[in-house]
């Protein structure tokens, strides 16, 4: 069993209102007393767990509003540093795939793995720069008809595309995005076609404008 997981069984079951006494986690959790100590220490220490000892009862119990500092908070997920790495370059490598999709996603992750890499003092090893993908560039969109499109896809919205036929001219269409493919051969995206409620296949490079399904255009 992992400390997450320990903590996380320790957080059950000193949150009972009769508490939890070191024998009771000992045999619970199949470890040692030195083991259980260190992971109440940890609790108190750096995620700030108001724990408290009944010394009558000999009991620990977690306090509501316990503590005074700094707010109690279980961690979400818990890496090793090789972990975290494999993420890192993991989210680098999709990333370059696709920066205007996942960029603004990744960056904010990205800041904080190599933190967390620096900290534990573990070698940066470029691998995201050892394996090539060959992918196409992104088509040339303006950025705000991209992000319009994007925001219609993540939230399942309707929106009106101003597409551009084989023949050069214009047709306006409204259509809620289902899914953007990222292939060798280009970038393309799925529309629930508004009119029929038939699916079609656009490319992104003939996009001219997207636009929410109610904005005007200028």
């Amino acid at each position: 069993m992992s400390q997450s997981q320990r903590i996380t069984r320790i957080n059950a079951l000193l949150s009972r209102p009769q508490g939890a006494s070191l024998t009771q986690m000992i045999d619970e959790l199949e470890v040692s007393r030195a083991t259980v100590n260190r992971d109440l220490k940890k609790m108190r220490d750096a995620m700030n767990a108001p724990i408290v000892l009944d010394r009558d009862s000999s009991t620990y119990r977690l306090i509501p509003n316990g503590n005074a500092g700094p707010s109690y908070m279980l961690p979400g997920l818990w890496l090793t540093p090789a972990q975290a790495y494999a993420v890192l370059t993991l989210n680098n490598m999709v990333e370059k795939i696709a920066p205007n999709v996942l960029g603004p996603f990744l960056d904010p992750m990205r800041g904080l793995l190599k933190q967390l890499l620096y900290q534990a003092n573990y070698p940066l090893h470029g691998l995201d720069r050892k394996i090539e993908i060959d992918m196409p560039a992104m088509p040339g969109i303006s950025d705000l008809d991209f992000e319009n499109m994007i925001e219609a896809l993540i939230t399942e919205q309707p929106a009106r595309f101003t597409v551009q036929t084989k023949g050069g001219l214009e047709h306006t269409m409204s259509g809620t995005p289902m899914k953007l493919h990222i292939t060798a051969s280009g970038w393309s995206v799925q529309i629930r076609h508004h009119a029929t409620t038939e699916q079609v296949t656009i490319d992104v490079a003939d996009i001219r404008k997207v636009a929410a399904a109610g904005e005007r255009d200028d």
